[in-house]
């Protein structure tokens, strides 16, 4: 048996995490809807607090560990059977700490986002299945180790995200365009990596076994042995285009044909985590969406991205990471300083500008550009040449901070934004002003909601930065320095946003106000309990993903 999966004998407890929100999609779909639909959003909510249960008793039980050699995680909780035969795909489950804090994230803010949806009155049987249904999208992609299960999870993902948007989003006409672009943009770019793994299986069954195993494929590319396939995974790709006449048409290496698979990878992860310039379909997807969407597109659905990279581009392309790290990071720059950029100028807008160019919700969405970015760059500084092991683990331990922190303070700033519109009946700018006075305990969340999400020390939006910071600067230098510019750009925004709805002049039309009520007291409260208490205290899930960081980096290393 692999030594890099520890199988359990007894509870299938990945395959319950995945596959309990399904059950309850189907549960919610079916039943009857009855008053509003109290009994299925009630309902949906008690069953989402399952899988969230199971990944807080995994986490506590999580231990670690890796390979003899130390260059290969041990996945916990392991389940595999066989699947496909004539394909060699197996049923392949399995946790790392990489994984861990994305499940957590995923299993918390289901729950988060159907309390924010007890207020949808249109169809909510159905809008609650959807929610759960991506749930159990995003786990399957966090979970998966094999390729062809990772990637139906990862297509599935985009069917709730396409119908919440096109069904339930703003404007009937910026809607269907926002789900359109949305699926077309991330389905379209996945078809690259379809096809590079479909290289790779052909290759290693040409060899002796073809093979959809993540992990072998990464022990592949890494020169390590695995049963049944001999050879390095660039030196078999390589020779089934010898066998397919490629090379005899087009020439080149090894390195130059593991460079195409690479790009063609890189092209579908970058549109997943929007990165610049493919990331257009972001800021009309989330503006577009209904809140508790937004939330979860935000919140999670954006990491499986990055995931991926640290899952499979770091991993299976060590040397074309290498040679590629420089412009990785330009990408990365050009995230931060236009996600920030677009942000302060819909911030800073004269008041008579109304429309998209005043929107709110587009501005939260600009400033995840701006996020992501950073995760990004970590990544890039992860596999680049220089750096050593130690600074390499910082990064990746800095993106893995920042996916989870970002997840929390920007799902809450599409919550409070939401919140306004209900109150309010707008997303524009220049529709508030003065709420402090009228609502100041929303002010207040509001408040340390928008510090979260700009970096504050005290709060896990720093943490992750800091780490980010500081495991990139000895390996992408130029890219630190010039990053740090968006800082400043992005704390700019969140200000401008924030002095323009609660500070000034009392607007007349918004007297009368509630200020927080009880549900939204619910959804936040969770939300920045965690934002404080991983900003004070990151020691736990730092330690879940040290250890897997650390064996990634060895691949760079030598270690």
């Amino acid at each position: 048996m692999e030594t890099y999966l520890n199988q359990t004998g007894g509870v299938p407890w990945l395959s319950l995490l995945i596959f309990l929100p399904l059950i309850g999609a189907v549960l919610a779909a079916i039943t009857s809807e009855g008053r509003d639909g109290r009994v299925q959003k009630w309902g949906t909510f008690a069953l989402s607090l399952a899988p969230l249960g199971i990944a807080i008793f995994l986490a506590a039980t999580y231990t670690g560990g890796t390979t003899d050699d130390g260059r290969q995680q041990v996945y916990q909780f392991g389940e595999r059977l066989q699947w496909i035969t004539v394909l060699n795909a197996w049923y392949m489950l399995g946790l790392d700490g990489i994984s861990l804090p994305l499940v957590l994230l995923t299993t918390l803010m289901t729950p988060i986002a159907i309390l924010a949806s007890f207020n949808v009155r249109e169809l909510p049987r159905y809008f609650l299945a959807l929610i759960l249904l991506m749930e159990t999208a995003m786990l399957g992609v966090f979970l998966a180790l094999d390729f062809i299960l990772f990637f139906i999870f990862w297509e599935v993902s985009l069917i709730p995200g396409f119908f919440l948007i096109s069904s339930w989003g703003r404007a009937v006409e910026r809607r269907r365009y926002a789900a359109f672009k949305f699926f077309v943009y991330t389905m379209a770019g996945s078809v690259g990596m379809l096809l590079a793994f479909e290289f790779f299986y052909l290759a290693t069954r040409a060899a002796g076994r073809g093979t959809f195993d993540i992990v072998e494929l990464t022990r592949l590319a890494q020169g390590l042995p695995v049963q049944g396939i001999q050879g390095d995974l660039g030196q078999l790709v390589f020779a089934y285009m010898q066998q397919l006449g490629v090379v005899n048409v087009l020439g080149g290496s090894a390195n130059f044909y593991m460079g195409a698979l690479f790009l063609a990878i890189f092209v579908a992860l970058a549109v997943k985590l929007a990165v610049w310039p493919f990331h257009t379909w972001l800021p009309d997807a989330y503006a577009e969406a209904p809140t508790p969407a937004s939330m979860l597109i935000a919140g999670v659905l954006t990491k499986m991205g990055a995931f991926a990279m640290l899952r499979l581009m770091l991993p299976i392309f060590p040397e074309q990471m290498r040679q590629a790290a420089f412009v990785l990071g330009f990408f990365a720059f050009m995230s931060i300083i236009v996600g920030a950029w677009v942000a302060y100028n819909i911030a800073r807008v004269p008041f008579r500008r109304e429309g998209k160019l005043n929107d709110v919700k587009r501005l939260i969405s600009y400033l995840s550009i701006n996020h992501m970015g950073y995760v990004m760059l970590a990544i890039a500084a992860a596999g680049a040449e220089t750096g050593d092991l130690n600074t390499r683990a910082i990064a990746i331990n800095g993106a893995v901070m920042q996916m989870f922190a970002h997840g929390l303070s920007t799902s809450a700033l599409f919550f409070l934004a939401g919140s306004l519109a209900e109150r309010t009946g707008s997303y524009e700018l220049t529709a508030f002003g003065g709420l402090r006075m009228i609502a100041p305990i929303f002010a207040a969340l509001t408040g340390i909601a928008m510090f979260a999400n700009l970096g504050l020390p005290g709060l896990a939006g720093f943490v992750g930065e800091f780490f980010i910071f500081r495991g990139t600067w000895p390996a992408l230098t130029l890219w630190t320095i010039l990053s740090m510019l968006g800082l400043v750009i992005s704390a700019l925004a969140l200000l401008l946003m924030f002095q323009r709805i609660f500070s000034g002049p009392v607007n007349e039309r918004l007297r009368g106000l509630p200020d927080i009520s009880l549900r939204e007291w619910s959804v936040l409260l969770p939300l920045l309990a965690l934002l404080i208490v991983f900003g004070v205290y990151p020691l736990p899930l730092m330690q879940i993903a040290n250890e897997t960081a650390l064996a990634v980096v060895r691949f760079f290393s030598g270690a």
